[in-house]
């Protein structure tokens, strides 16, 4: 019985997790199938690693679902709703706000509760100001700004104090998929724009 009431409360909060996913990717302008696609596929490819190089020991790889796909994501979206020149200004923005609030330790790239919190908010804020009456814009430019920012601010910035530290085996730049903090920066950072709009 215990098991059984631990599988539904799984399930259920998958399901919520999975329902605030997909409305993130619906406020930047994908239909409701071609969200569910990005999340589960970013579900299932998040255990895809990609190695990249060897260093000093370390093994650097990316993940598919945790970095690869949020990074396609952005570059399209960047196209798309024609935003490069205002992401490339909220990446600056967001990168050094990630770099200066991750440190590296034994557990990797780090960034503590609720410091993690701010980039996203950073994001967000940002792209209301430049797209205050384009609400698609704001989410793209939130969501593409906060995914690369903090793909360079904590994982590219950090990635020499990394590699010069005793090896552990693999680096993952997004490894830990959905729950990563590129992944779920750009997932935040929309979900505080839709908020901010509906306010």
């Amino acid at each position: 019985m215990l098991r059984l009431l631990l599988l539904l409360l799984a399930a259920i909060l998958f399901y919520i997790f999975y329902v605030i996913l997909k409305k993130a990717f619906e406020e930047v302008g994908f239909n409701g199938w071609e969200a569910s696609l990005i999340v589960f596929g970013s579900i299932f490819l998040g255990a895809i690693n990609i190695p990249l190089f060897s260093y000093n020991g370390w093994i650097v790889a990316i993940n598919i679902g945790g970095a690869l796909l949020p990074v396609a994501i952005s570059l399209y979206l960047m196209i798309r709703n024609k935003v490069f020149v205002s992401v490339i200004f909220g990446i600056i923005l967001v990168s050094y706000i990630t770099y200066n609030l991750t440190g590296v330790s034994n557990e990797g790239i780090v960034c503590p509760f609720p410091f993690w919190l701010l980039p996203p908010i950073a994001a967000s804020m940002y792209s209301v100001m430049v797209a205050i009456r384009n609400k698609r814009k704001a989410a793209s430019i939130a969501y593409s700004s906060g995914t690369m920012g903090a793909l360079i601010g904590a994982d590219f910035l950090h990635l020499k104090e990394l590699l010069s530290m005793p090896p552990h085996g693999m680096a993952v730049i997004g490894g830990a998929s959905i729950l990563d903090m590129v992944f779920l920066t750009g997932i935040i950072a929309v979900m505080v724009d839709a908020f901010l709009y509906e306010s």
